[in-house]
């Protein structure tokens, strides 16, 4: 939800500052003990922290030298770009992290401060070089006369932190002077002066000016002596940084990937935003949606979301105004669609800061473009602004089934006023149980929408959901103008060019406004990106061929096309002769070598890629030895590729612009290469070191690119291993969409023959052997793994194999062994399934025994775990199904003890479904003590309850539906106004239960389907009309043949119809 006072998100990459050579031990410790420290509180934050270091590439070039001179032959220009990429790489992060000992660097040598004309580039010092190519490439200031005898590493900290003023630098300066300056035969002294011989006069007047410098501007400096210093210093410093800028998620949503996944969308937005050129027509689309929302900001009357979290809401809404429904914002791809989502949401949100805004964007994450996944924290961020906190419901089934999902979504939106923004829903793919094109029908999205809610949609006019969209009659559609202002194309270009100081002649920026395409913000943005880099390497009359090139491509994937070719051409080498075998198709095309396949790689990841990750791929893939990829030139490709590939929150390099993948995709249809990446990155993450892969990404990536490639042996090998299933089972409320990911993945492999119940069995069996072991495992860790298995034979429909594995981990609790406090937590939820399971069963009995079971376990806990919220829900969930069991049997007057507990705050308060439940049972109870009118307004205020949490179409209301018309039928003396009402609920039982029994394909949800068909055949018998006593007789025949089909013939319930 935008408007809030979230926390700022995004990958911490503090540019590193130092001069080459010097103070090589302290920086060594921080790579090794410090940054890591770091990184791993911003990974719990959804983050990461990762310094640039470029001056590595240095000191490796160095290294390089003394082996293998030929290895530099082939790139005498790469070292001469280190400035330019470095400035480029500086105005990109938001900080700077700078180390000084006394060392200051080279210089340029004397007579080298004219211009090229004068002295020949190939006589100049590297130094000079550098300064020259920065100039060229939009830095003309370095070659200025106070900066053109600077060193490169001052030039770097002028442009940081003198020249822009909007970031955040932090210095280090290390105490070199000795303590005992009067013992001038200490080790201390010696070093102190063998230091000082080392430099000249200058060297050592220019380091203490810019230190001077630096403490003139007032920025913070921090002097140490030795490396627990430094380390306490700069852990205080970025520890802070990161509090500030990456706070704890304040709410988690159904799990902590979800959260994280909410903020990193946020981030994206504001990404977005920073690159958004108004003009006249996108400002007259943002106030088209703005007056679409009339309805929504001027005719709620209601207390703010913000303010007061826990009111209920109502809607009053013109039905004019509410008449159209959905906003439908499209146009061509690269048109800014995306963009101007971003700028409105930006903007709403701060104009309307009591209005509810949840919004979407696809494609940011992998679970963003699964529905399911969708409709889950949508449903979650609309049911916490109206409830405010409650613990997470663990019923998988309410998502795992769309039907449901789609349920719990409606009812959210209902609950109060709101807006939902889906940017991008075309890029919506394939779920469980829906392909990619039932998915983009959009079946799935209520029709009509609740009167409290507005959507806003973005798509492509050429994707299967503009049609779909557009068949609604809810629908209003807004297309994306074209962009025709030549000031404005200008703007976007100058926008993405991003280098104040270099300057287009106006009639090349008129010559390339006038191209056709030059319409769509991405085409100029595109070229615009492209002018930072393509300089140099080039001199100004070839620079003005290539942007010819570039402006005469036909379409966005052409010009990415031809952009590509630029890559591979300036920055890549030969590939190994093995890659280029392997992928013949585009080697053909003359994209081959390390920077197509670096952008192959990342496009066909699932998730995107580490730096890390990426350069050790490219090892795997031959490029090693003289062909490895160095730091430098790792630099500079990102230096050029930046915006449309770069780290996401949590350092995965990724596409951020669907025209490239497009292009990618279109380069790699049909052809084995793609086949070939999903093949070499399932190898990858399956040999990499958690180090380099944790198991969370391992998880991600393995399955997916194995169904991708067909490997379902391999695919259901990874998903029986026991390491994989400890980290599932160990991981189920931080990363939810896994869960469903693993179903979906054994529904695949189950319709390939592959037997998920014998591999579960076989696991178990393995697992709980061990226990018997001289170094058995943790009981905690085989209890988890029980209750993981169970959930997703259930979510399968497996309920007997569920059933005989709880059992199983049940017998082998009780065997005596000494359970610690998390065991006897794992044990209670152990046999809350398993009530669970029995009441699905229609078991009353053996549901019953496991209620008592888990209470008394609940007992054997701590005082602090039994006031865990978890802990709470489970106790008063067994609890109601105690009191349902003990009402089936008839034992009416043992319950009212367990309501009074019930109703204590206790358990009511600690979820909204809570009451909904209780108050179902206390109408259960009234009608078997025949107070009728008692049973009727407790069952109307748990309808009213259920409704609100579920939906009109859920189970859980056709239960309490089914209950109130068997009050009113039970009746001596029913109005005629009772007895349409008798009907109509149940035949809204009927139609949900129908559904829930096509849907699951479960016994039980046929045999609650037949009894509801039985009682609605036998109120039609006693109608006065012909048509309904006809098709009570129908709808009791087809109870019969549901139970002759699941009982047989002979069977007492059989007969008895």
């Amino acid at each position: 939800m935008m408007g809030a006072s979230d926390s700022l998100v995004f990958p911490l990459l503090p540019y590193m500052c130092y001069f080459p050579g010097d103070l090589q031990e302290e920086l060594s410790y921080l790579k090794a003990t410090v940054f890591p420290h770091l990184d791993a509180l911003c990974q719990t934050r959804g983050a990461c922290f990762r310094p640039v270091d470029l001056q590595r590439s240095k000191l490796e070039r160095d290294y390089d030298n003394d082996d293998n001179d030929e290895h530099q032959i082939n790139k005498p220009d790469l070292f001469d770009q280190q400035l330019k990429i470095s400035l480029d790489l500086i105005d990109r992060s938001s900080f700077l992290m700078c180390l000084l000992g006394h060392s200051y660097g080279h210089q340029c040598l004397p007579g080298e401060n004219g211009s090229q004309s004068e002295i020949g580039p190939c006589s100049l010092s590297e130094v000079a070089r550098n300064l020259q190519v920065a100039a060229k490439a939009g830095y003309p200031w370095v070659m200025e006369d106070r900066y053109r005898t600077c060193s490169l590493t001052e030039l770097e900290i002028t442009k940081a932190a003198f020249i822009d003023n909007h970031r955040s630098c932090f210095f280090y300066f290390k105490d070199c002077t000795p303590q005992d300056v009067e013992d001038d035969s200490s080790d201390e002294m010696r070093i102190f002066l063998n230091m000082l011989s080392n430099q000249s006069q200058s060297e050592r007047q220019r380091m203490r000016d810019l230190k001077r410098r630096i403490i003139n501007h007032c920025l913070p400096v921090r002097f140490f002596r030795n490396l627990n210093e430094l380390e306490e210093m700069i852990r205080v410093d970025w520890e802070g940084v990161i509090s500030k800028f990456h706070k704890d998620p304040k709410h988690l949503i159904l799990g902590w990937q979800d959260s994280f996944d909410r903020h990193h969308q946020q981030s994206h937005a504001r990404g977005l935003c920073d690159w958004c050129v108004l003009s006249v027509p996108t400002t007259e689309i943002l106030n088209a949606m703005n007056k679409f929302l009339h309805s929504i900001i001027h005719n709620t009357k209601s207390e703010t979301h913000l303010k007061n979290p826990g009111a209920h809401f109502t809607c009053d809404f013109d039905q004019k105004d509410s008449v159209k429904s959905i906003l439908l914002v499209c146009g061509e791809r690269g048109c800014g669609k995306s963009t101007l989502a971003a700028r409105w949401l930006r903007a709403f949100c701060r104009q309307n800061p009591d209005v509810l805004v949840i919004s979407h964007f696809c494609g940011t994450s992998t679970s963003s473009t699964d529905v399911r996944s969708m409709l889950r924290q949508c449903t979650a961020q609309l049911r916490r602004a109206h409830y405010g906190d409650f613990p997470d419901w663990e019923d998988i089934l309410e998502f795992e089934y769309l039907h449901r999902a789609v349920q719990a979504f409606t009812a959210a939106a209902n609950l109060g006023p709101c807006v939902l923004l889906i940017d991008g829903i075309d890029l919506l793919t394939e779920t469980l149980g829906l392909s990619k094109q039932e998915v983009k029908a959009l079946q799935w999205l209520p029709d009509p929408l609740p009167h409290c809610c507005k959507m806003i949609i973005t798509t492509t006019f050429t994707d299967l959901t503009y049609k779909s969209l557009t068949s609604r009659a809810d629908v209003q559609i807004l297309s994306c103008p074209h962009i025709s202002d030549p000031s404005v194309q200008q703007s976007i270009l100058l926008r993405h060019l991003a280098l104040p100081y270099k300057e287009l002649p106006t009639s090349v920026l008129q010559r390339i406004v006038r191209k056709k395409h030059c319409h769509l913000p991405a085409f100029l943005a595109l070229i615009g990106t492209e002018l930072r880099t393509c300089a140099v390497q080039r001199e100004k009359e070839q620079e003005m061929e290539q942007l010819q090139e570039y402006v005469e491509a036909d379409s966005m994937p052409e010009l990415w096309v031809k952009v590509m070719h630029r890559w591979v051409k300036d920055f890549s080498r030969t590939a190994p002769t093995e890659v280029t075998e392997t992928r013949t198709s585009t080697a053909s095309l003359n994209l081959s070598g390390w920077v197509w396949d670096t952008l192959g790689l990342i496009h066909v990841s699932r998730a995107g890629l580490t730096e890390a990750q990426v350069l050790a791929l490219l090892e795997d893939l031959g490029y090693s030895g003289n062909l490895r990829v160095e730091g430098l030139e790792w630099a500079r490709l990102r230096s050029a590729f930046w915006p449309w590939v770069q780290e996401k929150d949590n350092g995965l390099l990724t596409i951020m612009h669907q025209s490239l993948s497009q292009a990618m995709n279109l380069l790699l249809h049909g052809m084995e290469g793609q086949n070939s990446y999903h093949l070499i990155l399932a190898k990858f993450f399956q040999k990499s070191s958690l180090e380099l892969c944790s198991w969370a990404r391992k998880m991600e990536e393995i399955p997916w690119h194995l169904k991708q490639t067909g490997s379902f042996k391999e695919l259901h090998d990874f998903l029986s291993d026991p390491a994989t299933m400890e980290f599932l089972s160990s991981n189920q409320k931080r990363y939810p969409q896994m869960t469903i990911d693993v179903v979906h993945y054994w529904t695949l492999l189950r319709e390939r023959g592959f037997d998920s119940v014998t591999s579960f069995r076989n696991l178990m069996a393995q697992t709980w052997e061990r226990l018997n072991d001289a170094r058995p495992p943790d009981p905690s860790s085989v209890w988890r793994l029980t209750l993981f298995c169970c959930k997703v034979l259930l979510c399968l429909g497996e309920l007997q194999q569920a059933e005989e594995l709880l059992l199983k981990a049940d017998q082998i609790f009780q065997k005596g062994m000494e359970q610690d406090s998390d065991s006897m937590r794992l044990l209670l939820k152990v046999q809350h399934m398993l009530a669970e399971l029995y009441v699905q069963m229609h078991l009353p009995k053996d549901s019953e025994m496991y209620c008592h079971k888990g209470l008394e376990t609940a007992r054997c806990l701590t005082v602090a775990q039994l006031d865990c919220a978890e802990v709470k829900l489970i106790v008063g969930q067994l609890l109601c199904h105690l009191c349902l069991a003990l009402l089936a049997d008839g034992r009416v007057y043992a319950v009212p003890g367990l309501f009074r507990e019930i109703s204590s705050s206790r358990y009511i308060s600690v979820h909204p479904c809570a009451e909904g439940t209780a108050m179902l049972l206390k109408g259960i109870h009234k009608s078997s003590l025949c107070k009728p009118k008692t049973a009727e307004r407790c069952f109307q205020a748990a309808l009213a309850s259920r409704r609100r949490w579920c939906g009109h179409d859920h189970p859980l209301v056709a239960e309490v539906e089914e209950q109130l018309a068997d009050l009113w039928a039970s009746a001596q003396t029913n109005t005629e106004w009772t007895q349409r009402k008798i009907v109509e609920l149940y035949r809204h039982a009927i139609s949900t239960t129908e559904t829930e029994a096509r849907t699951l394909q479960l016994p039980t949800a046929q045999h609650n389907l037949a009894v509801v068909l039985m009682k609605l055949g036998k109120v039609l018998l006693r109608s006065c009309s012909r048509v309904e006593r006809r098709e009570g007789l129908d709808l009791l025949q087809r109870a019969a043949d549901i139970r002759i089909h699941l009982l047989g013939p002979e069977h007492p319930l059989t007969r008895d119809l």
